[in-house]
């Protein structure tokens, strides 16, 4: 039986929002430079894998359908803009001690 992707994307979304939630509330806190580290190490992780979701995912679109060639093109930009942020994420983790 095959997974549903969607289903692994749901449940990282939602962990980024109770992450959002938290530091919002005060429930956590960025309270070290180590952690910061850390969680942008994680984060260029996340970003990485969101780049190559993205491109499965226009992978996956049928280049035929004319509404879909679009759908494509912005999967393809999303996808470069991941590759970006884990770019920058990786700097942000290098340059904190």
């Amino acid at each position: 039986m095959t997974n549903n992707p969607a289903q692994y994307a749901r449940v990282s979304a939602d962990a980024l929002d109770r992450l959002v939630g938290d530091v919002r509330a005060g429930r956590a806190e960025w309270g070290h430079p180590h952690t910061v580290r850390q969680a942008a190490a994680d984060l260029t992780r996340l970003a990485d894998a969101l780049a190559a979701t993205l491109q499965q995912m226009a992978a996956a679109l049928d280049p035929r359908a004319p509404q879909t060639r679009q759908s494509a093109g912005a999967l393809h930009l999303a996808g470069q803009a991941a590759v970006t942020t884990a770019t920058q994420l990786r700097q942000a983790a290098r340059t904190l001690h």
